[in-house]
């Protein structure tokens, strides 16, 4: 039997994609900017000569790069009130979960991108006198920044992707409206193959940005 496509449905539920979308592109821009911070203190603090502040950070990167995404935020939103007696919206426990694990990676990314900037140049800001802070950031983050840009794009790419998980606590991004739309209309086929289409759009640019930007600094050297 011939399947009939029919992509009408889509422009038919146009406003639910858009509106899945902008959940999307919430839930990634509030973890990514959340998770870009607290990765950058937690590449900086992993690193501390002192050992009750880089140890700690350390375990915090093993055990979220170590358990799964959907584990993370189905024990945030459900251990954590129990444990803690504080309870959080779905929206606030995905950004939770999301920001956390990307600091996680997002801390290792840095922390290679600090780690590979010439010792030379720290023994020659102390020489002058410069703080540790100063030499953080006058000197080794702004040039470490500009090295983890290929590998910081791979990793917003996949928390694009992450978002997907949302759709367990009924948070109302992309997944979570085809779902609902497939339950509706009965058309995964259409519905499931415009999802991927719109994450690749979403998706391979980001690639491609990440690819250039590493050929660029490879042609520098």
């Amino acid at each position: 039997m011939t399947y009939a496509w029919n992509f009408g449905v889509i422009y038919q539920y146009q406003a639910v994609f858009l509106r899945g979308a902008l959940v999307t592109a919430e839930l990634t821009i509030y973890s990514l900017v959340i998770g870009s911070l607290l990765g950058l203190f937690v590449a900086v603090a992993r690193d501390s000569s002192k050992w009750f502040i880089s140890a700690p950070t350390a375990l915090f990167v093993e055990a979220f790069r170590s358990t799964p995404a959907l584990v993370q935020l189905v024990w945030i939103y459900y251990c954590l009130p129990i444990l803690t007696g504080i309870t959080l919206s779905t929206m606030t426990t995905v950004v939770v979960a999301f920001a956390l694990h990307t600091a996680a990676y997002m801390g290792e990314i840095f922390r290679a991108g600090i780690r590979s900037i010439d010792k030379g140049q720290y023994h020659a800001a102390m020489s002058i006198g410069m703080t540790d802070v100063q030499l953080m950031r006058r000197i080794i983050v702004p040039q470490a920044l500009r090295r983890v840009i290929p590998p910081y794009m791979n990793e917003v790419a996949n928390l694009v992707k992450l978002t997907t998980l949302a759709s367990v606590l009924a948070v109302q991004e992309l997944q979570y409206q085809a779902s609902n739309l497939i339950a509706q209309t009965f058309r995964p086929l259409e519905i499931l193959t415009f999802l991927a289409v719109m994450f690749a759009a979403l998706i391979y640019p980001m690639t491609l940005l990440a690819r250039y930007v590493e050929a660029r600094y490879e042609r520098r050297k």
